[in-house]
């Protein structure tokens, strides 16, 4: 099941008015509008039931400054019960303010998930997960700024609102299995590379930064097989969460990467199996092996540099 946090105690903040109420289409029929712009996408889905309720699906950059002022705006102005954001309960401290952040080490939660995936027999899984963060990471660095910072500002107006938080996305631990699953031995590779570099060699320039959704499009073009777990999963495992809430009447504001918001609408009358997309295939004896190929080709660029 999705994980709800209490409502948040009020916060003072000033919130602009949004603009969503373009509408069109037959009510319950599922899309009422879309409104799309170079920062993400907005758009309103309503509940197939009777008395159900409607959802404002606001898609975001998770870097994006601009991004975290129409979050607040979406929320200031619809007033929901409740408020979604795209984490589970493994990267629920992404939500921490700057000032909370600072009193802990930022490499601790990494490692600590690190080893638990490793004893398990999943210290691929754990490298590519790592490697994952910490590219998302440098791009944040260069933008002055954390990933997250939308979700972020979604719980900081949700506390002015007296709202409820939903952490509705699929546990990161699972969708990096699934992901590591459906990959070759030279695909992992290729991937680990690339994320090696993008996280700790390249310092990338602020006027070319990738946004999440420009990765997600350079990650399906160059690895196919992962559209369907990193993506395409992910929108049916949060239009199943976000249902369940609308359909018991509820005003929903869900904050998603833009990359999301055409998959979630896709799915939102999709019946959906979420014991399937929850299944974590089991590991094999290149889940040791490949982490030593790794770690051998990290170090040797390391010593090369060094050089």
């Amino acid at each position: 099941p999705p994980s709800t946090l209490a409502p948040l105690s009020p916060e003072p903040m000033v919130a602009k008015r949004a603009d969503l109420r373009r509408r069109s289409g037959e009510p319950g029929a599922g899309a009422v509008s879309c409104v799309e712009g170079d920062i993400g996408s907005s758009l309103v889905l309503q509940s197939t039931k009777p008395n159900g309720g409607v959802l404002h699906l606001v898609g975001t950059s998770h870097i994006s400054g601009e991004s975290a002022k129409r979050v607040q705006e979406a929320i200031a102005t619809k007033k929901p019960r409740l408020v979604m954001v795209e984490l589970c309960k493994r990267r629920k401290h992404i939500l921490k303010t700057d000032s909370t952040r600072r009193d802990r080490p930022s490499g601790c939660r990494a490692c600590q998930n690190l080893c638990q995936l490793s004893v398990r027999g999943h210290g691929g899984v754990a490298l590519l997960g790592y490697l994952l963060g910490r590219y998302m990471q440098s791009v944040g660095e260069c933008m002055q700024t954390e990933p997250g910072v939308d979700f972020r500002a979604a719980a900081t107006e949700a506390r002015r609102q007296k709202a409820s938080l939903i952490l509705g996305d699929r546990d990161f631990t699972v969708t990096v299995q699934r992901m590591w699953a459906a990959m070759s031995i030279l695909e992992r590779l290729y991937l680990c590379w690339h994320l090696f570099l993008g996280g700790f060699v390249i310092r990338w320039d602020r006027r070319r930064l990738p946004t999440s959704s420009d990765s997600l499009r350079w990650i399906s073009k160059r690895f196919p097989c992962l559209k369907e777990p990193l993506l395409n999963e992910r929108d049916a495992y949060m239009a199943h969460v976000l249902r369940y809430f609308v359909d018991q009447g509820n005003t929903v504001v869900a904050v998603v990467g833009s990359a999301h918001v055409s998959g979630i609408q896709k799915h939102w009358k999709e019946h959906v199996d979420v014991q399937k997309l929850l299944h974590v295939p089991s590991s094999g004896c290149k889940d040791y092996v490949i982490p030593g190929l790794l770690l051998g080709l990290l170090l040797g660029f390391v010593f090369y540099l060094l050089n």
